[in-house]
């Protein structure tokens, strides 16, 4: 038990084995090993130890709670709420088995049911911050922005040491249109300030000589999987030049799919970290003598941020995952390019020193499997079709006003969105077309379906628009291999410009708009001119593959050499 409180997994299955091969009937030693073995990724084997503990004490209200938790990681949620619906009937005034069965109906989509939950732990305790984070996020997910950000405020009021929290406020923020940009940036660097006077960079270490040696490049992420980071990191390490870099792939999530082996196959050195400390994973990192660390979450979900506190690597960067400042001021540079962040437009937004690539921030590799692109829908049924299948909780009051705008001024077209799993969720949505005065049939949601089904999607819609403040990439990109033209309005923010960068990458600066009228007479201009839309549909696939928002090799000579003049001047500078 010892050795499982210290993070010694191997230790704590040693000796726990040791004990039940001295007596099988333990249900506690079943029980440690059960926890030990799902804490280490190797949830079949501790899910069973943990069912032989409760075969053998039935009344173990830990054990159940435990299993519960193990159930729901391994995507059993049904078996889940089994489990943690018994362990509450031991335990009814127990505000964390509340919290865990919250998890389970949110996974379950019962929205009603979780928040029940949620409120109920809060009432038998109200000093849970994981209660009220976790309601601010299953708040944020429905579209109660601002109940989500009372929730996360209270939250951090109680318990400021959880990282987690600041990171799900910070992103909730970036989604909402209620605050500005220099309000944003201040959010970010109170982060950044309180965890930068509890958590005390280690010692620097003096820059090794540059020469002719290979840079050591260390990626940090827990999206190494099926995820949209992956379309946009593979290129790069498959086109990483060996004979001039090292690279190091940090792997946070306890995950993995066939994507992760498939990554981990093009690197050199691929790292399973999820059950490292950041002391521990600042000590690997020192131990490798990595030259530039990169993070590549920002503050999304299961990020590392404070270990980048700790200043392990010489040379700190952040990129691709979240468009914006970490809040850090031991993060040194923020890839970026002159579209996403135009010069003197979001420099005062930072804590990194901006770094501009010379052309482009993305490099995309389309699916292997995308469909052909069909012919234009508006031509077989006579009315425009828009869609917009980003996250629902992308989706804003005020962009939903712009779509109804849109709406109103073509009254056949008809408008595709992503549902959402909450019915509430797509209540309020349907209240915020009501208000935009949007008759009810003229908004079809759509399913969530496979990669595969979801860019067929696309061949039925004319026009992709982008939502605002927080816009897409994986889904512009998608649109546009799919040969759906994107319009975007560009912020004043870098969230709100990754739509305004691809586009200009793709040769589509005219479908840029500056401001909310400009982004509903750009997209009504394209949905009345359908000879322009059939010539866009038949050429943008080819335009994509020609353009420098698909071309590897180029993008990675960029990055490299972007890795090098940084290194140059962090040398330059220490000597």
């Amino acid at each position: 038990m010892l050795l499982l409180e210290a993070g010694d997994l191997r230790g704590a299955i040693r000796f726990g084995q040791a004990a039940i091969a001295v007596d099988p009937g333990r249900p506690s030693a079943h029980h440690v090993v059960g926890q030990a073995f799902c804490r280490a990724g190797r949830l079949a084997e501790g899910i069973a130890e943990l069912q032989r503990a409760i075969a053998l004490r039935p009344d173990a209200f830990e054990a159940r709670v435990h299993l519960g938790n193990a159930l729901l990681d391994a995507g059993d949620p049904a078996g889940a709420e089994q489990h943690l619906a018994r362990a509450r009937d031991l335990a009814p005034n127990s505000a964390a088995v509340h919290v865990n069965l919250g998890n389970v109906y949110r996974r379950m989509e019962h929205p009603g049911k979780a928040i029940d939950a949620y409120r109920r732990a809060i009432e038998l305790d109200d000093r849970v911050p994981q209660a009220l984070n976790n309601l601010g996020t299953l708040l944020a997910e429905l579209g109660d922005v601002d109940g989500a950000l009372a929730a996360y405020r209270e939250a951090l009021a109680l318990a400021p040491e959880r990282a987690s929290t600041w990171s799900n406020l910070l992103l909730a923020l970036s989604r909402t249109d209620r605050v500005t940009a220099t309000e944003l940036a201040t959010e970010h660097r109170a982060y950044g300030r309180y965890f930068g006077q509890r958590i005390r960079p280690l010692p620097p270490v003096a820059p090794r000589p540059l020469a002719e040696r290979r840079l050591k490049i260390g990626y940090v992420s827990s999206d190494f999987l099926s995820h949209a980071l992956a379309l946009f990191i593979e290129p790069l390490l498959a086109g990483h030049d060996r004979k001039r870099f090292e690279i190091y792939c940090f792997h946070c999530s306890r995950s993995a799919d066939d994507v992760t082996a498939r990554l981990a196959g093009l690197v050199e050195h691929f790292v399973p970290v999820a059950d490292m400390s950041d002391d521990a994973l600042a000590e690997r990192v020192r131990s490798e003598a990595i030259d530039i660390l990169i993070d590549l979450n920002g503050h999304t979900a299961h990020n590392r941020l404070l270990l980048f506190l700790l200043k392990p690597a010489p040379i700190q960067v952040t990129w691709l995952g979240y468009l914006g400042t970490t809040g850090l001021s031991t993060m040194d540079y923020r890839l970026t390019d002159a579209r996403a962040d135009p010069p003197g437009v979001t420099e005062a937004l930072h804590t990194e020193t901006l770094w501009r690539l010379p052309d482009t921030l993305w490099c995309y590799q389309p699916y292997a499997f995308a469909p052909d692109v069909g012919s234009l829908p508006a031509q077989a049924h006579g009315h425009v079709t828009f869609a917009s299948l980003n996250s629902p909780g992308k989706v804003s009051a005020n962009v939903v006003g712009l779509w109804g705008q849109l709406l109103a001024a073509l009254p056949d077209a008809r408008l595709l969105l992503i549902t959402s799993p909450f019915a509430q969720r797509i209540a309020e949505l349907d209240r915020l077309f009501a208000l935009a005065g949007v008759t009810p049939g003229r908004v079809e949601y759509l399913p969530r379906q496979s990669t595969a089904d979801y860019l067929a999607l696309y061949n039925r819609a004319d026009i992709a628009l982008d939502t605002w403040p927080y816009t897409g990439a994986a889904t512009t990109c998608d649109a546009l291999w799919m040969g759906v033209p994107v319009v975007t309005l560009a912020g004043d923010r870098s969230v709100s410009r990754s739509g305004a960068s691809i586009l200009w990458n793709a040769g589509l600066r005219e479908l840029v708009a500056e401001g909310p009228q400009d982004y509903v007479s750009r997209a009504l201009t394209l949905a009345r001119d359908l000879p322009r839309l059939g010539k866009l549909r038949a050429t943008l696939r080819e335009r994509m593959r020609a353009s420098r928002l698909t071309d590897a090799a180029r993008f990675t000579r960029a990055v490299e050499d972007a890795y090098r003049a940084m290194a140059r001047r962090e040398s330059g500078r220490l000597r």
